[in-house]
């Protein structure tokens, strides 16, 4: 028994214009626009999930700088009921960024977790910045925080945060929702 596979791409659709025929000693017809096909599907950079998980998280750490003083590494879990778990970390070597990086991979597990970001990059003076990286299945951003903190009054005197034109490579989410790893 043989079986028979369809060939993709072999239907043609027809809804799409076909250009018109024309003589063979008519001028050359206008170029023609090639649309991609509807099977393909891309995702937005930036989807209007993401930017609220990451804004989510940014208010997150801005309301917890005025009582700690100082912004700590965090990982941000987002589970599907939409509560956000926060687990804050630090790094000493390199056997402990391993560790983090599997302890990070079984939560989203466990948790059944849609999306996660994490801050891990910081710049502390007087005037500092933020890197929040965040991820979930198939889209994934990065936005910077620049802000200032005044440490006699423990107060947050400014806080911009711009979105990044390209996600940030960050270790801790590298290939976390690949349906292979």
């Amino acid at each position: 028994m043989s079986r028979r596979r369809n060939r993709r791409g072999s239907a043609v659709n027809e809804s799409r214009p076909h250009p018109p025929l024309s003589p063979p000693d008519s001028p050359a017809p206008p170029p023609v626009t090639v649309s991609a096909d509807r099977g393909i599907h891309v995702l937005p950079h930036l989807s209007d999930a993401m930017k609220g998980i990451i804004e989510r998280a940014a208010d997150r750490v801005r309301s917890d700088l005025p009582s700690t003083g100082e912004i700590r590494p965090m990982a941000f879990f987002v589970c599907a009921d939409g509560t956000m778990k926060v687990v804050s970390f630090s790094l000493k070597n390199e056997v402990q960024k391993d560790a983090l990086i599997r302890k990070i991979r079984e939560k989203a597990v466990t948790e059944n977790t849609s999306a996660i970001v994490v801050l891990t990059e910081a710049e502390h003076k007087r005037n500092g910045m933020i890197v929040l990286s965040g991820v979930s299945p198939g889209v994934s951003a990065s936005a910077r925080v620049d802000y200032s903190f005044d440490k006699e009054t423990k107060t947050v005197t400014s806080w911009n945060i711009s979105w990044l034109d390209q996600p940030v490579q960050n270790v801790f989410l590298d290939g976390i929702f690949d349906k292979t790893g």
